[in-house]
């Protein structure tokens, strides 16, 4: 709530002033988004009972004013002020319901109520007692020839999308010249039908650190990979190696020599270097688009078929998992409090699609309150949806889930708000809010689980509880 003390102390002066008592004002406007928290008010508009109409004219306040002529459409001045349906009563003061403020923005649809409108529809969603049946048969109508242009513009949305998806590349990615992107992002691109497909890098990744720490288990899986793949422009390939490793270590990457990519951002030529600079916590690197090359196959069946025992199987899968964990390549499920007697269930059902690296039981956090509204600042919710979900789970003990997982193909698509969101992660968190929401007493949207929308998600959030 942003009605602040010093408001009610101002309104109460105002009133004494005035003579005039709070049982016959009511607070309309912006005044009630800020009492549900939607957002913070400008000013207080009130309205006065009309037996006060002919009384000498009220004494001028710089954010408190008088709204001289009916403010609502549908219910008169006292109506507001008398019937107790169409009020919140907070700290003695009458708040005209939220509902009313909803059907006045709507007419009006000026460009500083579509947020507003916004919100409140969401607000609708999680409040069980927004009386939609108050207001439902006064809200404005579209006409038939409306609701087809707003279909027809929706379609065309559709293809104008469709259109800059497959243009994407030649946006973002210029195949004449060369670009700089995120190590880890394309890392995160080797990927085909829903499986990592570059294990190599893997390799390379544990042949650099058995050469930097005088071990021999990476560089003999380096030289078993090179040996069964053959076909190399070096003689001794590991010595070239070396040194690349020396020169990463020594210099860094080397912007003038870019790795090679398709349209996909799968690796063409330069496995090597990005395994060095994965090492090495390179946090861009070069690389240039050639469209017409395909991807090379080094998923781990190729590493099957070349007859890699089943335990340096696991160590290059291990090591791969850690490879991701620690550039933040995956994402963080917390499965919330109301649904704990469900942890392994949901767990279960998440294993059945998904890679589950990690799955960890917080028992009576200390600072619950705390973690929630750190965790939602990542995501950028408005204080008044967190503030309701944490009143949700308030009855329920303070135990959570924390799962980590992969996703090899999250298929980002961008919000309203110019963030990216995994389309995957959408699909996911509502199977298992349908699945379980009615299981929930007094159940209201988010408080079953939450799973960071992105990559950069992940990586601020993986450490709040620490």
């Amino acid at each position: 709530m942003d009605f602040a003390a010093e408001d009610f102390q101002s309104l109460e002066n105002y009133l004494k002033l005035n003579e005039i008592s709070k049982e016959d004002i009511c607070l309309v406007g912006s005044a009630t988004l800020s009492l549900i928290g939607i957002r913070k008010h400008n000013d207080i508009d009130i309205v006065i009972h009309s037996k006060f109409t002919n009384q000498k004219t009220f004494s001028q306040h710089p954010f408190i004013e008088r709204v001289n002529n009916s403010w609502s459409t549908l219910f008169s001045d006292d109506d507001l002020i008398e019937n107790s349906e169409l009020y919140i009563l907070y700290n003695g003061f009458k708040f005209v319901i939220p509902e009313l403020i909803y059907h006045k923005k709507i007419w009006h649809n000026r460009v500083k109520d579509q947020s507003d409108i916004i919100e409140l529809n969401d607000y609708a969603k999680i409040h069980k007692n927004w009386n939609w049946k108050l207001i439902e048969y006064a809200l404005p109508k579209p006409s038939f020839l409306k609701i087809i242009f707003r279909k027809l513009q929706n379609r065309f949305n559709l293809y104008i999308n469709y259109i800059k998806n497959y243009f994407r590349y030649d946006t973002s990615f210029h195949s004449d010249g060369f670009q700089m992107m995120p190590t880890a992002s394309l890392l995160a691109k080797q990927v085909v039908d829903h499986t990592f497909n570059r294990y190599d890098i893997i390799v390379r990744y544990m042949a650099i650190d058995s050469f930097l720490n005088a071990e021999n288990e990476g560089v003999n899986l380096y030289d078993k990979m090179q040996k069964n793949r053959g076909g190399s422009a070096y003689k001794n390939p590991w010595k070239v190696f070396q040194e690349l490793i020396t020169s990463f270590n020594n210099k860094g990457a080397d912007s003038n020599y870019p790795l090679l990519v398709n349209k996909d951002l799968q690796i063409v030529d330069g496995a090597h270097r990005l395994a060095c600079a994965l090492y090495f916590n390179e946090p861009i690197i070069a690389i240039k688009i050639n469209k017409k090359l395909d991807y090379s196959p080094y998923g781990i069946d190729w590493f099957k078929s070349n007859d890699f025992s089943t335990e340096e199987l696991d160590l290059i899968l291990q090591k791969k998992q850690q490879i991701l964990i620690s550039n933040h390549l995956y994402f963080e499920i917390v499965l919330w409090p109301p649904v704990s007697q469900y942890f392994n269930e949901i767990e279960k059902f998440i294993k059945k699609k998904y890679t589950v690296y990690s799955s960890v039981d917080y028992k009576g956090i200390t600072e619950f309150t705390s973690y929630i509204k750190a965790l939602y600042q990542i995501d950028d919710i408005k204080r008044w949806k967190v503030d309701l979900k944490i009143k949700g789970m308030s009855a329920y003990p303070k135990d959570i889930r924390i799962i980590k997982i992969e996703i090899p193909q999250p298929k980002f698509r961008k919000k309203a708000n110019g963030q990216i969101i995994s389309e995957v992660v959408e699909t996911l968190k509502k199977q298992i809010r349908e699945s379980y929401k009615e299981k929930i007493d007094n159940y209201f949207h988010d408080i079953i689980i939450h799973i960071g929308d992105n990559y950069s998600h992940t990586k601020q959030s993986q450490n709040l509880l620490k």
